[in-house]
């Protein structure tokens, strides 16, 4: 991966979500890096689950604590594997706070079943 940065778990990337299908996220939206850094430096592929602005009230949506760089809800159950390296425009804002993270990776304990 020469040239693309490895992307931190628990980053918060700007990225285009297209093409999507159905209940898919879509467009360009924040998400978060749920993969470990050290898989996202070994593979092609990178666990991104989108970030909305949206209070729904939905039980697999994590909070972001207040004082991070985006403000919303983490939806867990829409995890995506993207290649960043064949996206244009991915752009790094910020990164989320330990709690956050591990509530994040919690619901996706509980999301898979572990």
């Amino acid at each position: 991966m020469m040239g693309v940065p490895v992307y931190q778990q628990g980053d918060i990337l700007f990225i285009d979500f297209n093409p999507s299908k159905g209940h898919e996220p879509a467009k360009r939206h924040p998400a978060l890096v749920v993969s470990s850094t050290r898989v996202n430096y070994l593979t092609n592929l990178t666990l991104l689950a989108p970030i909305t602005s949206r209070d729904n009230r939905f039980p697999l949506h994590v909070r972001i604590a207040p004082g991070n760089t985006v403000h919303g809800f983490v939806q867990v159950e829409a995890l995506r594997a993207l290649d960043l390296e064949s996206r244009t425009g991915v752009e790094r804002i910020g990164a989320v706070d330990d709690e956050t993270l591990s509530a994040v990776l919690e619901a996706i304990g509980v999301l898979v079943g572990i």
